[in-house]
């Protein structure tokens, strides 16, 4: 029974956490086994479209399945590059590369990643009326990897400029690309370390909300 319990346990942790973090403490024994470090990452964050209004006619259970329904199509596409998810705000969701793990390629996974998302969005969209549209930001650079929070609840996240500029540049997207059914933008930083495996487009400098210095941006083409 005790056995039982602990797998059912540990089933149910694994809902609620990476699955891939998960391993790594059972792997290290202990959650101490994870300190605070330096990494460099790639971040990704999504957002839909209009969201609010597109759900503002609907009930409690058909917004949880939308949502759910989307998170699933979203989730699979970053899981199948190594990409583990770090947290979903609302109809948003924020992805990492290279947190647990040095990952050399960590922007080409989650260029591709972002690429699958937007294939998988335009496949689901056959049919749907009004069709679902996102935008997608993606950055790499340094951040502080481990256990943030309290002794009572803790949350192994990574925080940083690197996720502030990943989500403004998310934000950019509807002023750069407002007609776009799925709007990839990447810093400057992410679109070199591609070395030409996935098409870009330079769109100019600008400034990003909340971030002192102007920056070079992206598009990834789909």
């Amino acid at each position: 029974r005790a056995f039982n319990g602990m797998i059912a346990a540990l089933r149910a942790f694994a809902l609620y956490v990476p699955r891939r973090l998960v391993t790594t403490l059972i792997a290290r024994g202990e959650v101490a086994a994870l300190p605070s470090e330096m990494r460099e990452v790639s971040v990704l964050f999504t957002d839909i479209v209009a969201f609010t209004a597109r759900t503002e006619t609907m009930g409690a259970a058909a917004t949880a399945e939308f949502l759910n329904h989307h998170f699933a199509l979203v989730t699979a596409c970053i899981e199948a590059e190594g990409g583990i998810i770090d947290k979903y705000i609302g109809d948003a969701v924020m992805a990492l590369w290279g947190a647990l793990e040095t990952e050399a390629d960590h922007a080409a996974r989650a260029a591709r990643a972002a690429r699958a998302v937007a294939r998988a969005i335009r496949d689901d969209n056959a049919g749907r009326t009004p069709p679902v549209r996102m935008r997608i930001g993606i950055h790499s650079g340094p951040v502080v990897v481990g256990n943030i929070g309290t002794p009572t609840r803790m949350n192994y996240t990574v925080v940083g400029d690197t996720v502030n500029t990943a989500q403004r540049l998310e934000n950019l997207a509807k002023d750069l690309l407002p007609d776009a059914d799925v709007a990839i933008l990447l810093s400057e930083t992410t679109a070199s370390a591609l070395a030409g495996e996935i098409p870009v487009v330079p769109l100019g400098t600008h400034q990003l909300r909340g971030i002192g210095a102007a920056a070079r941006v992206f598009a990834l083409s789909v």
